[in-house]
């Protein structure tokens, strides 16, 4: 059994998450542009999508650093 550094197992996910993050920012900028004409399903959908996303992020980085201070803790 292999034990992976928690660090690179958030990296990873962290990484996907900003991506698919990215993609969404974008999309939802174009969506606020006056000269785009789209539901409001979409519209909902993706600021929905994108704040999920971003809490994602932000609890993948919580818990990293919960692990960081736990290894912290026990290296004295």
């Amino acid at each position: 059994m292999s034990v992976e550094d928690p660090f690179f197992v958030v990296k990873s996910e962290v990484q996907k998450a900003v991506q698919t993050a990215r993609g969404l920012y974008q999309r939802w900028c174009e969506l606020l542009d006056e000269s785009t004409h789209c539901s409001k399903e979409e519209y909902d959908w993706t600021t929905n999508e994108l704040r999920n996303s971003l809490r994602s992020i932000e609890w993948d980085l919580e818990d990293l650093e919960e692990t960081i201070n736990i290894l912290f803790c026990h290296i004295d």
